[in-house]
């Protein structure tokens, strides 16, 4: 199935950034038939939206592709009823004719930020299909005052909540950086045998619109989860490491200047 996290970062001034993280594995009857590759999170080139999808692989992984699109050239708007409502209605629309005989539970989840700057804001919506009713759900969640999860799903979600009770009775906590720290550090464990592979990252900022993070996760460079062949332009793009440091993706050590993030005590580097 999948590990899925949802976060917000917040700083003085109030949240900062807005963060997706999945896992890379995609199962077929089971975790002995899997792949540890697929694309699980999906970022805007030009506006400011993430995506991420758990459960049915099939659906999400064709449409979000489609939905992304849409927003980069302007087909798709918000028309005043607000982001989670339009994408809501198109992710319906593309699922009214898909096979009823292959129609599977899943869940998107679409991070997006409205305004820029000072006077922006983040938003985190959860859109989820449940075949054995053909019903739909959709949850707008509230942002908090704190660096904090939003949003844990998929097999791996209790694997990912025990670890951030750990994560929690160390400094880092309420940061960030703990909360990636926590969700690598559940992913790398493979409690969850329907999760694996590298973490792969979307985010937001004040500024911008969506990114993809490169990974570097047990010394290799990865990007959307797929490992790199050696010859990428790595410079393009920002890289984390299992810390969530800023780390360079040529040399995979940390950025010069870049702050320090101490490991959780007992964990593995």
């Amino acid at each position: 199935m999948t590990s899925l996290i949802g976060w917000v970062a917040v700083d003085a001034r109030g949240p900062s950034s807005l963060y997706v993280a999945s896992d890379s594995r995609i199962t077929w009857g089971g975790p002995t038939h899997r792949w540890d590759q697929g694309r699980k999170v999906f970022a805007c080139l030009t506006e400011a939206h993430l995506f991420a999808y758990v459960g049915a692989v099939l659906f999400p992984a064709l449409t979000l592709p489609t939905i992304t699109e849409r927003i980069d050239r302007g087909l798709l708007v918000d028309d005043g009823r607000g982001w989670g409502v339009n994408v809501h209605e198109a992710v319906r629309l593309l699922h009214s004719d898909y096979p009823a005989g292959q129609r599977s539970d899943f869940g998107i989840l679409h991070g997006y930020r409205t305004g820029e700057k000072m006077s922006c804001r983040f938003h985190l919506s959860i859109t989820k299909y449940d075949a054995a009713t053909d019903s739909w759900h959709v949850v707008d969640l509230p942002m908090p005052e704190r660096s904090s999860v939003l949003h844990v799903d998929g097999s791996g979600s209790r694997a990912v909540r025990d670890v951030a009770l750990l994560w929690q009775q160390s400094p880092s906590r309420d940061t960030s950086r703990a909360v990636f720290g926590t969700f690598h550090e559940a992913v790398r464990a493979g409690v969850d045998p329907l999760s694996g592979g590298a973490p792969q990252i979307g985010g937001l900022y004040r500024i911008g619109s969506g990114r993809t993070l490169g990974v570097v996760f047990d010394g290799q460079r990865y990007f959307s989860g797929t490992k790199l062949v050696g010859g990428e332009n790595v410079a393009s793009i920002e890289w984390r490491n299992g810390l969530f440091e800023r780390v360079n993706g040529k040399t995979r050590r940390r950025l010069l200047g870049a702050q320090k993030h101490q490991p959780r005590t007992g964990a593995d580097a």
